[in-house]
């Protein structure tokens, strides 16, 4: 196999290079390698650096962050790959709006030795976006509510939505060392692909999926941040969803990264994200991504 190119460009802790603009934990984008075209939008499980509260420049900031990558294959595997996230954020004083959108395709096909080889099949096909609203109430609390879309077949999933309203406690708001807990109620709507609702009702020895999914489930999540010097920060995040509906329905998404700030504008990045379902509508429960990835920050 003979690889071509390999290119990642990604929108890691862009709000947090250089650590001029301290930011409220997001909760909603993951770090993914562009390269299995897995960028993470919805699903949440991530972190972000917390606000500290005496940082004059912390509630007044504009934000604009994009980012686009790929990955290219040929000989005796063939594969391409390509992932596009933008972010904004804007804050003015207890207030703060933020939106991300995300999209990830993939085509993959392995030659033979006949003429025919078979053509490349899609891989990777999901859209993704997200709207957060914060309001900081008290030096050490505030209230926010969130709400997250995806589309992804190989999910089996036409649609998710979530809704997910609650609070945020900032137990740690140092600049070299932070640590906040977020507490909150999570609805999820699902739509479910005609094909996987199809293909079980004809198979008697599945579980029937019905086509439209809802799901009530408490949402915990806990962030730590810690800027071993100017140039290298290690965080992670690890969230809980409990369904109050289905006991035995819980998701837990976690991610960890350890970033080096190549300059104001440019970081460099090792992450591992992990997400596990115990009922999920897809075949496995758990997935897991290690990555390498380089961010850019234009705003």
């Amino acid at each position: 196999m003979n690889a071509l190119a390999l290119l990642t460009f990604s929108a890691i802790n862009l709000g947090t290079a250089g650590y001029t603009l301290a930011q409220p934990p997001e909760g909603t984008v993951t770090k993914d390698p562009a390269t299995t075209g897995n960028t993470e939008v919805a699903g949440g499980g991530t972190f972000a650096a917390a606000a500290v509260a005496d940082d004059k420049k912390a509630d007044d900031a504009t934000e604009l962050n994009a980012s686009l990558g790929g990955f290219l294959s040929t000989g005796n595997a063939e594969a391409a790959s390509a992932t596009a996230v933008v972010n904004f954020r804007l804050r003015r004083g207890a207030h703060q709006f933020r939106t991300d959108a995300a999209g990830n395709y993939g085509r993959a096909s392995v030659p033979t030795d006949l003429d025919d080889s078979p053509p490349a099949e899609v891989t990777v096909g999901n859209v993704q976006g997200m709207i957060r609203y914060d309001w900081f109430f008290a030096k050490r609390w505030s209230m926010f509510l969130q709400t997250t879309a995806r589309h992804d077949p190989f999910q089996d999933l036409d649609l998710r939505a979530n809704v997910d309203p609650g609070f945020s406690f900032y137990a740690l708001t140092d600049p070299k060392q932070r640590l906040w807990f977020e507490a909150g109620y999570d609805f999820q709507y699902d739509l479910r692909t005609q094909d996987i609702v199809d293909s079980t009702a004809a198979d008697p020895t599945q579980e029937n999926v019905d086509r439209v999914f809802v799901n009530h489930a408490a949402r915990l999540f806990g962030g730590y941040v810690n800027n071993l010097n100017e140039y290298v920060t290690f965080d992670t995040g690890i969230e809980y969803l409990q369904s109050v509906i289905d006991a035995p329905v819980f998701r837990i998404n976690w991610a960890t990264a350890l970033t080096a700030n190549l300059n104001k504008r440019i970081s460099l990045a090792t992450t591992f994200t992990l997400r596990y379902e115990n009922k999920p509508v897809a075949p496995k429960q758990l997935d897991t991504i290690t990555s390498v990835l380089l961010g850019i920050r234009f705003i």
